[in-house]
């Protein structure tokens, strides 16, 4: 038998609190959600702690466009990823493994396999992101060297599918994606998880702004014109263009284009950030201000591809050198979003994050905190 319940509490100190809510909307539809009579009681443990506001409307909002594809076969992009693991890794012990909530912040400590548990993750869409671990060794029984298995899943749902499984696999040298049954040639359609990392934020030789842009962002050239048409929204809002590349020659007194190897033209990515008066070349840019535009862009793409299908923005060490404010507005703007996010917490910011006056670290209570919830990796070796 379903049970009706509240989302936001009917009790200013019931479970989630009333979120600033009016009375009105306290008492409506909108702020109620159906459960069967177990999860009716389960929601509401631990004051809700365990399943904020953010997630149940996440729900609500599901199962409705489920019941709306039933009765007209409406489509939506709508869904839940509920969680990523790593199924096999030949070093980790326990095997890293997160329940994902609709903005989580994830920690663990140094050696837990964070970085590998979203590596793995983000091939499901990308298997770029698993080539590093493309022909790794493992010790046999009879200490003889043979390749590694190192393997992961996503557990996700959308209106068409529940509790949907794709595993990826890296075996000597080859990278496989399946659902159980059967091997993916493509990323599956319903599903983009974007990883914003930090080896891909660094520029390789022989590449201009075009071309770093293209391969950190994970774009064709049309799309990244398309967001720089856009511009950044969030956290460095700014107008973006596009500009030829020139050096100036010394011995000769003049200006010159520069080219890339093909003979092409290096162009700039440039921006004028919102309140200044000209624009600044990426190269221009203070090491914290580059992190904030690679990831306002990022945030720009899941913006626009989550109108599309359901969307996952993993963001590591791209924000580690993110000041205490910088940081804030980052997750204030995430917790916006109607993508789901995961972000690593920063080693640097980890005294005003986390609480670590308990056994297990919890989250502060911090204002700009208060709409995302702890992931920790390892928990057995906290």
């Amino acid at each position: 038998m379903g049970v009706a319940c509240h989302i936001y509490s009917a009790s200013k100190n019931g479970p989630r609190g009333q979120g600033g809510k009016s009375e009105e909307f306290i008492s409506s539809e909108k702020n109620g959600i159906w459960c069967c009579q177990y999860h009716g009681a389960l929601i509401d443990k631990n004051k809700g702690g365990d399943y904020p506001a953010e997630v149940l409307f996440a729900w609500k909002e599901l199962a409705e466009a489920r019941v709306r594809k039933q009765m007209n076969d409406s489509p939506s992009p709508l869904g839940w990823v509920e969680s990523i693991e790593l199924t096999s890794f030949p070093i980790l012990s326990p095997l890293p493994k997160i329940n994902l909530y609709r903005n989580t912040l994830m920690w663990g400590k140094h050696g837990s396999g964070k970085t590998s548990l979203l590596e793995i993750a983000a091939s499901v869409t990308n298997s770029c992101f698993a080539e590093r671990f493309v022909n790794t060794k493992r010790l046999s029984e009879c200490g003889e060297s043979c390749p590694a298995t190192i393997s992961g899943k996503v557990v996700y749902s959308t209106v068409d599918n529940f509790d949907k499984e794709i595993f990826v696999e890296v075996k000597g040298p080859v990278i496989s994606r399946c659902d159980g049954s059967r091997t993916y040639l493509l990323p599956p359609g319903d599903l983009e998880i974007i990883y914003c990392s930090f080896s891909n934020a660094r520029k390789q030789e022989g590449e201009d702004d075009v071309d770093f842009f293209m391969r950190a962002l994970g774009v064709d050239r049309s799309a990244l014109y398309s967001l720089c048409d856009i511009g950044t929204k969030t956290i460095i809002p700014g107008d973006i263009r596009l500009s030829v590349s020139y050096a100036y020659d010394d011995e000769n007194d003049k200006e010159y284009i520069e080219r890339k190897s093909d003979g092409e033209p290096c162009y700039n990515i440039e921006i004028k950030v919102e309140g200044r008066e000209f624009y600044v070349t990426y190269n221009g840019l203070s090491g914290s201000e580059k992190g904030r535009l690679i990831i306002d862009l990022m945030i720009t793409k899941a913006r626009e591809i989550c109108k599309e299908r359901l969307t996952l923005l993993l963001i590591e060490e791209v924000s580690y050198n993110f000041d205490e404010s910088n940081f804030e507005r980052l997750l204030v703007s995430l917790s916006k979003e109607d993508f789901q996010s995961v972000v690593l917490v920063p080693p640097a910011r980890e005294n005003e994050i986390l609480d670590n006056s308990a056994e297990l670290p919890s989250l502060r209570d911090k204002e700009y905190l208060r709409k995302w919830s702890l992931a920790v990796v390892g928990k057995n070796d906290c």
